[in-house]
């Protein structure tokens, strides 16, 4: 069962640059190169790399979708000026 919060953590999550999740990842990526981490940071930031490189993926294939689609706006004075009753 969902919670209330949960849309607007995906609206928040929607508003993320691609650019800054691959900041975020090439920074997570250094930080586990790092030898001193305890077993818990390590999972934290693995956790944290699956859920970015989803996101990552999301956006991309969203993007994909939306490549084909273009705006066409609407122009109502064309649109009744043609019709056959004359409105």
């Amino acid at each position: 069962m969902r919670k209330g919060g949960d849309h607007k953590e995906m609206a928040g999550i929607n508003n993320i640059k691609l650019k800054t999740l691959k900041q975020t990842r090439a920074f997570y990526n250094w930080e586990l190169k790092k030898k001193s981490l305890t077993e818990k940071e390590r999972a934290s930031y693995l956790l944290a790399l699956k859920s970015i490189e989803k996101i990552i993926k999301e956006k991309k294939k969203a993007r994909e979708k939306g490549k084909h689609k273009k705006f066409i706006p609407y122009n109502q004075k064309a649109v009744f000026q043609n019709s056959k009753r004359g409105y």
